[in-house]
């Protein structure tokens, strides 16, 4: 949500439930006019003004969350071209190990795009934490479908060969 839009429905708020509160207590007692900013008002009117303005703000600030558009903090990263038949054997492994979920498809397209930067720095460590953590997410995954644990660091294998091989299409 905009920063815009949680004020406009705070001020909103506090608008709304000021001309109720105020109703209600001066209401009670009977109080026909009163005096705001040095000027006499009657009740009802600044009751109609402050609820109204608040449910104004309120309607306002839920349209415009829902039609005006803002760019969210997270950037998607982008992916990396790679060839047609290394994709698809990648994609065809996870999908025959039932781990072709939203959550690894984003790590591996993260790894990617991060082990490509590595790599073009020749930048070893970081190749290697790479391929850590990339592995330790689909060791998790498969021990979650409880895979025996030979054809978990099998399959981890041959996923990760595959993720090293993809180079970028020039």
């Amino acid at each position: 949500m905009q920063l815009i839009t949680s004020i406009l429905m705070s001020l909103g708020v506090i608008l709304f439930l000021s001309g109720v509160i105020v109703y209600a207590l001066l209401g009670m007692q009977r109080i026909n006019t009163i005096k705001v900013f040095g000027k006499n008002h009657q009740l009802w009117r600044f009751v109609v003004i402050t609820v109204g303005s608040g449910i104004v703000l309120i309607i306002f600030s839920a349209l415009l969350h829902k039609h005006v558009f803002y760019e969210s903090a997270d950037k998607s990263i982008p992916l990396t071209e790679t060839s047609g038949s290394l994709k698809y054997d990648l994609q065809s492994t996870l999908a025959g190990l039932k781990i072709d979920t939203p959550e690894i498809t984003n790590a591996v397209k993260r790894f990617q795009s991060e082990y490509l930067a590595a790599s073009q720095d020749k930048n070893e460590k970081t190749m290697e934490l790479l391929s850590l953590e990339m592995s330790y997410r689909l060791r998790t995954a498969l021990a979650g479908q409880e895979y025996p644990e030979k054809q978990i660091e099998r399959d981890v294998g041959q996923i990760m060969n595959l993720l090293k091989q993809q180079q970028p299409n020039k």
